[in-house]
């Protein structure tokens, strides 16, 4: 499938693949959040979560047949609970104690504004043009620690989000990340150079 990848970004609407990545992916873990660009794919898409085994994963779509919650107003839930009910309801910022932004004041722009605002973001420097992109990160993250079962509620969980980018652990974890990602593939680099 990654292979594929800069093929689907280009042709610029979704393809089948963006269904089959998720379906697909040998990774599987105990719980999930999988989004969704249409919301008559919501329910398909949990369904065939539900026949493959998987418990406490969530499907979203933003209203606006986003592929992750929005920032904008409701978002749909397909919840994949540990019994194998699948519950349907509507979240909203509100709910992760946030306000609503529009979704063009969230939205990314050329490769370096976009690092320079991660680069905000992850240092706890916001400008005030930030603050929608920094709640749509916490509305994202809060739900997905919620379903984790890290968080009690999406409230918690955003909270919880807040607190790890304000901390600066966010962005100690994404350097960890990074390191251990370069490690890993010098070390393939040499275990191929010597076969």
């Amino acid at each position: 499938m990654r292979y594929l990848a800069r093929t689907r970004r280009e042709l610029g609407f979704p393809t089948p693949f963006n269904v089959l990545g998720p379906l697909t992916n040998p990774v599987v873990p105990d719980r999930a959040v999988i989004g969704v660009h249409s919301k008559t794919l919501g329910p398909v898409m949990a369904e065939a979560l539900k026949t493959l085994g998987r418990r406490n994963y969530a499907v979203v779509c933003g209203d606006e047949n986003l592929d992750e919650i929005s920032i904008a107003g409701l978002s749909h839930v397909w919840h994949i609970q540990q019994d194998g009910e699948i519950k349907n309801y509507t979240i909203h910022p509100q709910d992760f104690g946030v306000p609503c932004h529009p979704l063009s004041a969230a939205v990314g722009s050329t490769l370096e504004d976009n690092v320079a605002t991660l680069k905000r973001l992850l240092g706890n420097e916001l400008e005030d043009r930030d603050v929608p992109i920094r709640d749509f990160v916490l509305v994202n993250t809060g739900f997905l620690l919620f379903v984790a079962g890290v968080a009690e509620s999406m409230k918690e969980g955003a909270a919880l989000a807040r607190i790890a980018l304000e901390s600066g652990k966010a962005h100690a974890l994404l350097k960890d990340f990074a390191q251990t990602t370069q490690t890993l593939k010098a070390e393939e680099e040499v275990k191929a150079a010597e076969h």
